[in-house]
């Protein structure tokens, strides 16, 4: 099941028996005082990856400060999930900034051409997050059906 679906079964759903009306309102909207809420340090971005693996969006990697010949070493988690840390390793920021995945790991991803991801990094960590589609549609899953923690 993806986030459409989900949403979709949640606001079809009908516990109550009752016919699903959209709530009425009564006078001039009055305006709640903005809750108090932490800004995230985690910065993100949604890109394609092209045939040779290269990543589209360079805006983390210049956050990162990640030059050109920068040596990374990929981690993939659940075959989903690509963690690039500065290190010695298979993958490497190209002449022109872009990070390039290695087709092993784009192999053992799944990952074509034209695919989104979900670019993640933080202030905090030199770590770049690579997210499939999938895991995003997973992870908005359980929060629209607030299984989400």
């Amino acid at each position: 099941m993806n986030l459409v679906d989900a949403i979709a079964e949640k606001l079809t759903a009908n516990p109550a028996g009752r016919e699903m009306r959209s709530p009425r309102i009564a006078g001039l909207p009055v305006p709640r005082p903005p809750e108090r809420v932490q800004r995230s340090s985690s910065r993100y971005a949604f890109t394609t990856i092209d045939d040779r693996g290269r990543l589209g969006d360079r805006s983390l990697i210049r956050l990162l400060n990640w030059r050109p010949g920068t040596s990374l070493k990929p981690t993939v988690l659940d075959g989903q999930v690509i963690v690039l840390s500065r290190s010695a390793g298979t993958a490497m920021v190209t002449k022109l900034g872009h990070v390039r995945i290695p087709a092993a790991i784009r192999h053992l991803c799944q990952l074509r051409a034209g695919d989104g991801l979900l670019l993640a990094t933080s202030a905090a960590h030199d770590l770049l997050i690579v997210c499939t589609t999938s895991v995003l549609d997973q992870a908005l899953v359980a929060h629209a059906r607030g299984e989400a923690s």
